[in-house]
């Protein structure tokens, strides 16, 4: 048995584009549900099951089960600028392989040998929240109502907020139209949340931290105070719960973590009729408090981990062997009004992009504004041998290796050949194996 971990890091930008193209109206597709799976953002066991990064220009939701860019009220996940129209209605990862029996890989699992795991829209989603114990034969995945499976989200200087800033957060975590409308307990649960995630920030499921003091491992900074603020992690030389690249004096200024797992056949099922892959998903989604162009964007990063658990045939448990695995982002990135979006993409970046067909779209007129483009770049896929070459691992250089960039780009549309289009494969791999997979 192998356990093998997979990084890849997904950033999504937006920029704004006045295109000269033909003015045109149509209307949003008629299946998208939007009617209110209404659930709170605050709570108390396994929860928040939903979180938002709202630290810069955008907003961007995500579930605890791997769900993304979707609200709790079934509302577009993503708006930019913030306060004014949509980017995104909804995404998720998608991910699958050939699944072996051996190392060699001679023998296919006999059942569904090649297998599709991951969701697209909220009603087709396939996996489940929380992580798993143990691996292979051992793995099980954890009861999604334990009070550790939520999402956890921290901003490092939730103890220096104005109150501005409180309400403005409060009013988009709860997809409120005006901060008129936050209470005085809506704001408590929005510090009292940060405070929590703060000192429960779970390290050993995976959450990365910023590593500054030398020791090995994470150790917990001080407790916020008035002789201990923000500013001080970094002049202490204190580990914080968070992320930062090369720099450890430039960490984000907003981490949301998750933990996600596909072990669970009923729900796998669902997506594509596919058998369980046995993955556990680490997913962790970042900004920066910035007004510049680093303010109009969203990192994410994906940890996937072959963890087993799962039959691998005659109603043994453990793990495949996974091969020829494709990655898959799904969007269906609809821009403001959904029917007048062009999509298409850049090889030489990895970057998938969607624009506008009109130099006006009736959802960002209402705001004064032209219509922004949006897009997914993949920063650093999977690592494969390239002598003389480096690339990235965990946020760390890596030589005598490189990234896999983008290898396939496929769109649909709905309701016509151009109308309402969504991202149905930006994939990378090799080959054309995924492509097929897909039926397109």
């Amino acid at each position: 048995m192998r356990i093998t971990k997979l990084y890849f890091g997904l950033a999504l930008f937006v920029f704004f584009a006045l295109l000269a193209w033909s003015f045109s109206y149509a209307t949003e597709r008629p299946d998208k549900d939007k009617s209110g799976r209404v659930s709170s953002v605050q709570g108390t066991t396994g929860l928040p099951r939903w979180q938002i990064l709202n630290i810069n220009n955008l907003t961007s939701w995500v579930r605890s089960d791997g769900e993304g860019n979707h609200t709790p009220n079934g509302d577009n996940g993503v708006y930019f600028p913030i306060g004014t129209g949509n980017v995104v209605y909804e995404d998720n990862a998608v991910f699958g392989g050939i699944m072996y029996r051996d190392a060699a890989k001679t023998q296919k699992a006999a059942l569904q040998p090649v297998r599709i795991n991951g969701g697209s829209y909220l009603s087709n989603h396939g996996m489940s929240a929380g992580w798993v114990t143990g691996l292979g034969a051992t793995a099980v995945a954890v009861d999604p109502g334990d009070p550790g499976v939520r999402c956890y989200r921290i901003r490092r200087d939730y103890t220096a907020m104005s109150q501005t800033e409180l309400k403005a957060d409060a009013q988009t975590s709860n997809e409120l139209s005006s901060p008129n409308d936050v209470t005085d307990a809506q704001v408590s649960a929005i510090l009292n949340q940060y405070a929590k995630d703060w000192k429960e920030w779970p390290v050993d499921k995976g959450a990365p931290y910023v590593e500054r003091n030398g020791q090995p491992g994470y150790q917990a900074p001080l407790d916020f105070s008035d002789t201990f603020r923000p500013d001080d992690l970094i002049k202490g030389n204190y580990d914080e719960p968070g992320v930062a690249g090369a720099n450890p004096e430039t960490p984000a200024d907003q981490v949301i973590f998750l933990v996600y797992n596909g072990l669970d056949r009923s729900k796998t099922i669902v997506f594509e009729a596919s058998e369980p892959m046995g993955l556990e998903i680490q997913k962790t989604v970042w900004g920066y408090k910035r007004s510049d162009a680093l303010g109009n964007l969203y990192f994410t990063r994906y940890r996937i981990i072959n963890k087993g658990g799962i039959d691998v045939g005659g109603g043994t448990k453990g793990a495949f062997y996974i091969d020829s695995m494709y990655v898959d982002q799904w969007s269906d990135i609809d821009l403001g009004n959904a029917g007048d979006d062009l999509a298409g993409c850049d090889s030489t970046l990895s970057m998938a992009f969607v624009y506008n067909g009109a130099a006006v779209d009736n959802t960002f007129i209402r705001f004064g504004l032209p219509p922004p483009a949006s897009g997914y770049d993949f920063l650093a896929g999977p690592l494969v041998s390239a002598p003389g070459d480096s690339g990235v691992f965990s946020f760390k250089r890596v030589f005598g290796k490189k990234n896999l960039g983008m290898s396939s780009f496929a769109y649909f549309s709905a309701g016509s050949p151009y109308s309402d289009p969504a991202f149905a494969n930006y994939s990378f791999g090799t080959g054309q194996w995924w492509h097929m997979l897909r039926g397109f």
